[in-house]
């Protein structure tokens, strides 16, 4: 594992400085073009090292650079990309496979939470059906609540980000359900990891963060 921290904090000094500078422009630019909403959207993505900086000061670990890296290449695909530059209104099926990876994402900190907030600490085989169910629980309740900040956006701004006017409820339904599909996807990963201690990328930066002893963040 710290080999593999160590190739990831030497990716990230270089992709980081890159994914900032890459949304800078974008706010830039329709800052330019006086798009105000989307300068807001290059510009917010500069608060993710404040935000991962919280996240581990509120956990008390130390930097996970896999988990950093993890991090800014789904907000950049989902944010960046899938906002920012448009491509959830042009490129087909392109939200469909975002809001697959978001569920994905949200079982990796819902699995994160679940250890959190467990006092045992423990991940044994026993546990699976507890912590499948709670996985399970977050990616259905951040979906739904991601669908219920898209439905405000519409009231607020007299826009259409669920497609309502195309596709009715359909549009929304999908979204829940890939969104599901990708947390379904995880279970098997961590099956795996807490019957036989096998580790999965995502079930590596799982470990890493988690279980081993980690000091509080400075």
């Amino acid at each position: 594992m710290e080999h593999r921290e160590q190739v990831f904090q030497t990716i990230n000094r270089i992709a980081v400085p890159l994914f900032l500078a890459f949304n800078l422009g974008v706010g830039l630019w329709n800052t330019l073009q006086r798009r105000w909403y989307y300068a807001a959207l290059g510009f917010g993505f500069l608060l993710l090292p404040l935000l991962l900086r919280l996240f581990y000061q509120v956990t008390k670990r130390r930097r996970c650079h896999q988990l950093d890296f993890l991090v800014y290449v789904f907000a950049f695909l989902l944010y960046t990309v899938g906002l920012a530059l448009r491509w959830y209104a042009f490129v087909p099926y392109y939200d469909k496979a975002a809001h697959t990876l978001s569920g994905v994402a949200l079982a990796l900190f819902g699995l994160l939470l679940f250890h959190f907030l467990s006092p045992e600490k423990s991940m044994e085989a026993a546990r699976f059906p507890l912590a499948a169910a709670f996985v399970m629980a977050v990616v259905a309740g951040a979906g739904g609540l991601w669908e219920i900040g898209e439905y405000a956006i519409s009231l607020l701004f007299r826009t259409d980000p669920q497609n309502v006017l195309t596709t009715g409820v359909s549009d929304t339904m999908l979204d829940m359900i890939v969104c599901n599909l990708g947390g379904l996807a995880v279970l098997p990963s961590l099956y795996a990891y807490m019957k036989r201690g096998k580790r999965s990328f995502l079930l590596g930066v799982f470990h890493t963060v988690a279980m081993q002893k980690e000091e509080p963040a400075s």
